[in-house]
């Protein structure tokens, strides 16, 4: 007698009861009694697809129980309820020829012994992909089009500064978010937003505490500047890019403006800032990796000794390292913060500073307006009305364009920081008394590339004249 597993699977739960898997082993149930085998055990994959390739941990099971022997029969609704890949299918009836074992589905029978049985089979398969793959291509067309006019997209968790209806701005959370948008623009970082965040009790839409992966997110999103963003990825990508393509107005407000919002973008998406890596350690010492070794160049680190703490070069084992240059932290950072303070009280750098972080509207449009054109390549390749050689001619000069004027956007966002901070020697006192230290490094960061400390002098406790300054001009 034949020991039966019931396999059932529905790609999409929308009452999100499992009530389509449940019809489905009634069904199959009911088919294992007519045909006298004995029912050993369910298999249900609810909620799971079998085209987009995501695991199946039921299938999986009962895949390995097969193998086992202790199952050698198959009940299912229908064919492409096993799967949607042709691939995974000949595996199904490889094991057919291997273990024995038998199939029967509710909507036909299935003879897997038989040529004519299995050209049934890979017939449905083919069907059911096929199926599959034009059901994934309207849904990616609705959702074009749905950005396209600015409507709401559904599922998912709640965005973050509106309500359940997704377009009422939830005004507490609406300030949140334009304080980690001032914030981080003036140059903070995001593990320092999230810290003080988590200390005033502030949580995400989910009750969580913010994080930077998070808040980068949120802050690099167009929909808190009132504009719909499409964006297009394919199933086999496990995460989903960080910005997408700008295409219309949205119908609900804006938070943050659209000035500010591309700015963020820009700031957040620039690959010269790793973000993971500041997310892990969220510096304390205001100078590691901006002050260099005057021996070998490498970058100083914060280590205190003795409980005093200092700036020295890492001997690290296998690098250039050489571990014999160090300064106290405590007076190097009065002396870098003297010198830029000193040097932004000057009128010719306070002019420059603002015509380098002057208005970007231009830019972000001119950014926008290639993005938009490079998708448009893409939509016309992969309609096959030109061909790769004609799209990469075509993609080269616009690429090039984006490059430039993202770095023109990226140097106006370092400058921006200086922006609130100049003033009068007394003001910028005032206000650097008054910052974290994430924000005080944003302010060297914009004036300085780099200060080099030389090998100190023995016969000074202090000596400011080891230290080269690499202005930013």
């Amino acid at each position: 007698m034949r020991r039966a597993a019931i396999y059932c699977r529905i790609s999409q739960d929308r009452e999100g009861a499992g009530l389509g898997v449940a019809r489905q082993e009634a069904d199959c149930r009911a088919l294992i009694g007519r045909k006298g085998w004995v029912m050993v055990d369910v298999y249900p994959d609810n909620d799971v697809s079998a085209y987009s390739g995501a695991p199946r941990p039921a299938w999986k099971r009962l895949l390995a129980d097969i193998e086992d022997g202790t199952i050698d029969a198959i009940a299912c609704w229908h064919v492409d309820r096993l799967t949607r890949s042709p691939r995974e299918l000949e595996n199904v009836i490889d094991l057919a020829d291997r273990r024995g074992v038998e199939l029967a589905t509710v909507t036909g029978e299935i003879d897997l012994a038989t040529p004519t049985g299995r050209l049934i089979a890979r017939m449905l398969g083919a069907a059911a992909r096929h199926e599959a793959e034009h059901k994934a291509e309207r849904q990616k067309r609705q959702r074009r089009q749905s950005a396209e006019a600015g409507k709401v997209s559904g599922g998912g968790t709640r965005p973050y500064g509106y309500a359940e209806d997704r377009i009422t701005v939830i005004d507490e959370e609406a300030e949140v978010i334009c304080e980690a948008a001032r914030r981080v623009l003036a140059g903070e970082s995001l593990s320092s937003v999230c810290r003080e965040f988590r200390k005033r009790d502030i949580m995400t839409s989910t009750r969580g505490h913010w994080v930077p992966t998070t808040l980068r997110r949120l802050l690099a999103s167009a929909r808190i500047s009132g504009r719909r963003e499409h964006t297009p990825h394919s199933a086999s990508e496990s995460t989903r890019p960080l910005l997408g393509v700008i295409v219309a107005d949205a119908v609900w407000p804006a938070i943050i403006s659209a000035t500010d919002s591309d700015r963020l973008r820009t700031l957040l998406s620039d690959p010269a800032r790793d973000f993971r890596a500041q997310a892990a350690t969220g510096r304390t010492y205001l100078l590691s990796g901006i002050l260099r070794c005057g021996r070998c160049g490498w970058r100083m680190n914060g280590r205190p000794r003795s409980g005093v703490p200092r700036y020295v070069c890492p001997n690290v084992p296998g690098t250039a390292s050489c571990g014999g240059v160090a300064t106290n932290a405590a007076r190097t950072d009065e002396h870098v913060r003297d010198m830029v303070l000193t040097a932004l009280d000057s009128p010719e750098l306070a002019k420059r500073v603002r015509h380098q972080a002057g208005d970007d509207d231009g830019l972000a449009e001119d950014v926008r307006a290639d993005e938009e054109q490079l998708e448009e390549l893409a939509q016309a390749w992969a309609a096959r009305e030109i061909s790769r050689k004609e799209w990469m001619a075509a993609r080269a000069p616009i690429d090039a364009r984006l490059e430039k004027s993202r770095a023109q956007l990226a140097r106006m966002s370092r400058a921006s920081p200086l922006l609130g901070f100049i003033g009068t020697a007394e003001e910028m006192v005032n206000r650097w008394e008054a910052m974290n230290v994430s924000q005080q490094r944003a302010i060297i960061s914009a004036t300085v590339r780099t200060v080099v400390v030389g090998v100190a002098n023995p016969r000074k406790r202090w000596d400011p004249d080891r230290f080269t300054f690499d202005w930013i001009a």
